[in-house]
């Protein structure tokens, strides 16, 4: 019986690396096409967001009013704040 294993083992490695279908071989159409953007989807353009744009001013006004509501609004919670530092 001790010999009875080996030669099985030889057997089922020969058929295993024999076997075509354990070769790997390059599918043909492996490679899916990449999907197009929905229409209206675009790449945003260098001259939209160039210095001095159009579309460059309209960010920084909506910025510049953000950042002066919040100001006021840190402004009035410090006011409503009472912290005491004393010691």
């Amino acid at each position: 019986m001790s010999l009875r294993l080996p030669a099985m083992t030889a057997v089922v490695c020969t058929v295993v690396i024999s076997n075509p279908v354990g070769y790997a071989r390059p599918l043909v159409n492996a490679a899916a096409p990449v999907p197009q953007a929905p229409i209206g989807h675009l790449q945003p353009r260098a001259r939209q967001f160039s210095p001095g744009s159009v579309p460059e001013q309209i960010e920084q006004q909506k910025m510049s009013a953000f950042d002066a509501e919040q100001r006021k609004l840190d402004e009035q919670l410090d006011k409503s704040l009472s912290i005491c530092r004393c010691q």
